[in-house]
């Protein structure tokens, strides 16, 4: 298990690497951690929207007379 963590860090300290090396050499240290919160605020809008929209699909699916009586 020790082994594999190490395994999992050491690519996501490569990955981080290759990613400074070649996307991120230019910028400064505050355009880097905008850039990041932009993406992840990405990344976290989709999955929500992902979530609510798959959550709404099944409820309409199974309980059609709640969601009837929501939108009159």
């Amino acid at each position: 298990l020790l082994r594999m963590l190490t395994t999992i860090n050491n690519y996501f300290s490569l990955m981080k690497y290759q990613s400074d090396i070649s996307t991120s050499k230019s910028l400064e240290p505050w355009e880097k951690a905008l850039f990041n919160s932009c993406i992840i605020v990405g990344i976290t809008l989709l999955a929500y929207t992902t979530f609510a929209q798959s959550n709404n699909m099944f409820l309409t699916n199974f309980d059609t007379d709640f969601h009837s009586s929501l939108y009159l």
